[in-house]
């Protein structure tokens, strides 16, 4: 047995990985606290690749390192958004109503039907 080519396998599964992680943690971009885990995961697991494969980055690892590092991006942006809400708008004594009839609106059309489901 080759403990080479078993390596090399190890390293692409783990670069495939990689670009799965970078891709939930995108598609997760409403959910910080799925996101940036996953996020977080893609790299280790693109960086892991790499040492698996003799110190050089795969296509499919460095696809990974990037999506997993744009899922970490919109994580913290999205954090930051959700901050700003609860920091600056919802204790405005004007901002505050406002932002909870809009809310309330966007809720009661999305429990009439009115805002198609997925």
């Amino acid at each position: 047995m080759n403990p080479k080519k078993n390596s090399g396998n190890l390293a692409a599964q783990l670069a495939f990985l990689s670009i799965l992680a970078g891709a939930a943690s995108i598609l997760f971009c409403f959910s910080p606290l799925i996101q940036f885990p996953l996020g977080m995961t893609g790299i280790a697991l693109a960086l892991i690749s790499r040492v698996y494969n003799d110190g050089h980055f795969m296509g499919q690892a460095m696809a990974g390192l990037i999506a997993s590092a744009v899922g970490i991006f919109f994580s913290l942006i999205t954090f930051v958004m959700v901050m700003f809400v609860y920091q600056v708008i919802l204790p405005s004594p004007t901002l505050g109503p406002q932002y909870n009839q809009l809310m309330q609106q966007f809720l009661d059309s999305w429990n009439s039907g009115a805002i198609p489901t997925l």
